[in-house]
């Protein structure tokens, strides 16, 4: 019998980001049991495992690819790899287990894996500036210099995790068909050589990403037409895109929407949208890609321009709204987590340089 262990086994483990929506996959198997093979038998199989109980992986991909999905929250995936029963039978090895599977990070967990408040800025010349928040108090850290030639895009929507890598991306178009994906890198950059189309877009006036719309652990992008039909784009593993189905309509009474995550409190995700009048309202989540009630929770809204969300600027646990005055003051209004606010404070000067807050 032919002995198996041509590599360490050390150098076989679970590869890929532990996120729904990625593909997990078993390195250095090959090496280790290259004596396995032949005939056309790859050497060996794969049986995955969740918190040690064996789960089957989605027929559509290859057994030995595993594309976490919803269930998959919470659990740790492991895997046994077994050689080929008719070279090496009986040799086999138990992989180490992954941390804990994770929904991709949203909005609010920033650009550069700290996991707090950070605002991207478009100024005039098209150029994006990065702000950092404070790590554990509120107020800035610093800013960041990431990238000229942003200018000639007409939206931009910065909607967490998209790639199912872990990293926050950006989304940009700039045609009323086509819509750009940017993946992030990691450390508050953005891969911008070879952009990535989504080519179902459709004409939009309205477009964020309000983080999981549906509930299956993906991020997800709503759009509302010039028709005021308001339209879910669903992720699917790899970067991709389910048909988008429509969750509403007479939305384009509305010109403003805003994905604060979740406003209210119940676990899901909500969104805030400003009418022609500027009154605020909120519309709750029901976690499905529906709706629950509505409500308004603010008027007078249009004195304030680039209105949005990003995350917990006071660091009290709850994600806050902002926006820009006629002055050029950032103002920050802070949510209570139930719905409502807790006030509103004035955290920067001079932000009408920019068009666009992200």
């Amino acid at each position: 019998m032919p002995a198996a262990h041509a590599a360490d086994a050390s150098g076989v483990k679970i590869s890929g980001a532990p996120i729904v929506g990625s593909g997990l996959f078993v390195q250095g198997a090959q090496d280790y049991f290259s004596g396995c093979g032949g005939n056309g038998d790859p050497g060996y199989s794969v049986q995955w495992l969740r918190d040690g109980r064996p789960v089957d992986g989605n027929p559509l991909y290859d057994p030995k690819l595993y594309v976490l999905e919803k269930d998959d929250i919470g659990g740790r995936i492991s895997a046994i790899v077994k050689a080929s029963p008719g070279k090496c039978p009986g040799q086999e090895l138990v992989t180490e287990a992954t941390p804990a599977v994770a929904q991709g990070p949203v909005r609010a967990a920033g650009f550069t894996g700290r996991g707090v408040f950070e605002l991207i800025g478009r100024n005039n010349d098209g150029a994006l500036i990065l702000y950092l928040g404070k790590d554990n108090v509120k107020g800035w850290k610093e800013s960041r210099y990431v990238g000229p030639g942003w200018g000639f895009f007409t939206t931009i929507i910065a909607p967490g995790d998209v790639t199912h890598d872990g990293i926050a991306d950006l989304m940009a178009e700039k045609s009323s068909t086509m819509l750009y994906r940017y993946p992030g890198t990691g450390d508050g950059g953005f891969h911008t050589l070879y952009p990535q189309a989504t080519w179902e877009w459709q004409p939009t006036v309205l477009a964020i990403g309000p983080g999981d719309f549906d509930g299956d652990g993906m991020n997800d992008l709503l759009s509302a037409e010039t028709n005021g039909d308001l339209y879910i784009y669903p992720s699917k593993p790899f970067g991709s895109w389910n048909p988008r189905v429509k969750v509403g309509q007479g939305w384009d009474v509305m010109d403003l929407l805003i994905g604060p995550g979740d406003w209210d409190g119940d676990g899901n995700v909500d969104v805030l949208a400003k009418d022609k009048a500027g009154r605020l309202y909120s519309y709750g989540g029901d976690g499905h890609g529906g709706w629950t009630t509505v409500r308004q929770i603010g008027q007078g809204w249009n004195a304030l321009s680039m209105v949005g969300s990003a995350g917990d600027f006071n660091r009290d646990g709850f994600n806050d709204v902002h926006g820009v005055n006629s002055a050029g003051d950032l103002l920050m209004y802070y949510g209570d987590g139930h719905g409502g606010w807790k006030g509103v404070e004035t955290v920067g000067w001079g932000w009408n340089i920019f068009n666009g807050l992200y």
